[in-house]
């Protein structure tokens, strides 16, 4: 593993809550393979261990600087387990926006659990939908590195090292759809992280998405979701 890896695990090894609770490297190993319910079982075993009494002013700082190190520490495997690092990260940030307004100590080992098991389901979703082919795996990652630019089915081939044509039949027969469709999909949940986790405007996250005008990303992000943007961040956004 990387350098940060072994020092987010150091840091947290060094807490006081780490060893009788978190555990933290078979998490960081579940994460990263995607092992959704392996982590649920443990995740769950270990909540039940936490101490249920009241913790001091320094203890609760404590806890919460071990919950930075863990939620990054799971970031990282997640990355590692094929996640795109922007999603990654806004699951990790939107556990952090918890943790900042967290009320009690009590609130806090909820927080880390719920950040593991949404990481490692993001490596187990990425996992499934592997294609195997080098060409349509890099074309996703183009997609979905350019979202807020104009992309052509030439610039998407360009950058994979094959023709149009050929990637087109290639990524609708390993994929299911199009490359648009897919584009489309990968920008509607850029669209849902934004929603939750910023304060831009919803003509302003259409715009920024590259949707013609805020009517149409409204009817498109309806189909895909079924709610409309404004009630998609009325329920998540914290």
């Amino acid at each position: 593993m990387p350098d940060t890896v072994h020092q987010l695990l150091r840091d947290s090894e060094e807490n006081y809550l780490n060893t009788s609770f978190w555990e933290v490297h078979p998490l960081f190993l579940m994460v990263q393979n995607g092992e959704t319910d392996q982590l649920g079982d443990r995740l769950h075993l270990q909540l039940e261990r936490f101490p249920s009494g009241r913790i001091s002013r320094d203890e609760r700082k404590q806890l919460e600087y071990l919950t930075v190190s863990l939620v990054n520490t799971f970031m990282i495997a997640a990355i590692q387990g094929g996640v795109y690092p922007p999603d990654a990260n806004a699951a990790a940030d939107r556990a952090l926006r918890r943790l900042s307004q967290s009320k009690s100590a009590a609130e806090i080992p909820p927080i880390v659990n719920e950040a593991a098991l949404r990481l490692c389901k993001m490596v187990r979703d990425t996992k499934l939908h592997d294609t195997g082919n080098v060409h349509v795996e890099k074309a996703k990652q183009y997609l979905s590195t350019h979202l807020t630019q104009e992309i052509r089915t030439e610039d998407v081939a360009k950058a994979v090292g094959v023709s149009p044509y050929h990637l087109s039949r290639l990524f609708k027969s390993l994929t299911g759809q199009t490359l648009r469709e897919y584009l489309t999909g990968a920008r509607i949940e850029m669209a849902k992280q934004l929603l939750a986790a910023s304060n831009r405007s919803i003509p302003q996250i259409a715009s920024l998405l590259r949707f013609c005008d805020q009517s149409y990303f409204t009817r498109i992000f309806r189909q895909q979701t079924g709610m409309t943007p404004g009630q998609y961040r009325k329920e998540h956004q914290r």
